[in-house]
């Protein structure tokens, strides 16, 4: 295969095994009629069975005794066995999976748990965007038949009266780019990130924030799709791309100076899914697409993984793909090799247009994405790897 891939902090998961405390100060909506389970990779996420952990409330906290081996321990909570029962933070933000690195010494480990994503915030959240972010307020999106607020990032440099001109980089879930204030888990820190690329590598892009709504699971497949009823359900992803394609581009084009020969799409999980997509479907618009741990689980009703089912028989070159996965998300790397393999068989000759990186300490969420952006995009638009 020769398929550019990149391996990030290669370790050894977990090794030999040792007993470990685990001390938990749960949030003040804490009762003592509920139930918290600890799940993680030392129990393969088991909430029932002889490997579930739950945690008991001894002398005014509550604790578990693991057995867990050396390595990489992975773990969350779960109230009353319910996984819309996650931990929080004080203004309602989800948390991504704990993490902690055992060792011969590690006897025990303590734990604060803000909230319960079900709580309501105690805590307002405080804006946290840096550099220039500019507003565009109730653009019209005819194909969902509503009106979006999109917040476009401006390099450093940027001024409407120069003749420089910018690739452009649309991410999904916008709301989580650039602001806690706005965000529903942890911020991108996109605008902090693109600063720090600006400075030390010379490299700059506009990026525009395209949010989505309540019906995500929807707007982000882009195929006929079985939910979690068992139904399938038409995908509108196509729309949500049409939406960026012929809507919202050409008013990104006329307000600001963008290098239209570089357009990119960005996104992870259903997000990452979509940018494949683009990049499948969309190969002329969008020159090169980032998929931060796209959803590799979803189904059509004939039970073929809808994004293998569409690669099959395809020859592609036109985008630049950089795809990338967590081992903690799957637990293996088996359906993103998968992935690989398929699109290096549709891009032939031009597999130099593509690139995986695996992350063996990657978990599902932005901080891991964040960490794992500025090098995504150094490669993507990099003048030397075009």
């Amino acid at each position: 295969m020769t398929l550019l891939i990149g391996l990030m902090m290669s370790t050894a998961l977990l090794a030999s095994e040792t007993g470990l405390q685990l001390i938990v100060q749960p949030p003040a909506s804490y009762s003592s009629k509920d139930t918290i389970h600890i799940v993680g990779n030392f129990n393969d996420w088991q909430l029932d069975g002889d490997e579930a952990e739950q945690l008991q409330w001894v002398e005014g906290r509550l604790q578990a005794d693991l057995n867990v081996e050396q390595g990489e321990l992975f773990f969350t909570f779960v109230k009353n066995k319910s996984w819309r029962n996650m931990p929080a933070s004080l203004d309602g933000r989800s948390l991504c999976t704990f993490h902690r690195s055992i060792a011969d010494s590690t006897s025990q480990i303590q734990v604060s748990l803000p909230a319960w994503n079900t709580d309501s915030p105690i805590k307002e959240r405080s804006s946290t965007v840096t550099g220039t972010v500019k507003y565009l307020r109730q653009i019209y999106n005819p194909q969902f038949e509503r009106f979006d607020d999109i917040a476009v990032y401006l390099p450093q440099s940027y001024s409407p009266q120069s003749d420089k001109r910018y690739p452009v980089l649309y991410m999904l879930d916008g709301q989580n780019l650039f602001d806690t204030a706005t965000s529903y888990s942890d911020e991108w820190q996109i605008d902090e990130r693109l600063a720090k690329l600006e400075s030390e590598q010379d490299l700059e892009m506009i990026v525009v924030a395209v949010p989505n709504s309540e019906q995500r699971w929807t707007e982000y497949n882009p195929w006929p799709f079985l939910n979690s009823e068992g139904k399938q359900v038409e995908g509108k992803g196509a729309a949500t791309i049409a939406f960026i394609q012929h809507t919202l581009k050409p008013v990104i084009d006329s307000k600001f100076n963008t290098l239209q020969s570089q357009t990119g799409l960005a996104g992870s999980s259903l997000g990452g899914l979509m940018a494949l997509y683009a990049g499948i479907e969309h190969g002329k618009v969008f020159s090169f697409v980032a998929a931060f741990s796209p959803a590799l689980d979803i189904h059509n009703k004939d039970g073929e993984n809808v994004l293998f089912a569409a690669l099959k028989n395809k020859q592609l070159s036109a985008s630049k793909i950089y795809f990338d996965m967590g081992w903690v998300e799957y637990g293996d790397y088996a359906r993103v090799n998968q992935l690989a393999q398929l699109l290096e068989t549709a891009y032939g000759k031009q597999q130099h247009k593509l690139k995986l990186v695996k992350d063996d300490l990657g978990r599902h969420c932005e901080l891991d994405w964040s960490k794992r952006f500025p090098d995504a995009i150094e490669w993507l638009i990099a003048s030397d790897s075009n």
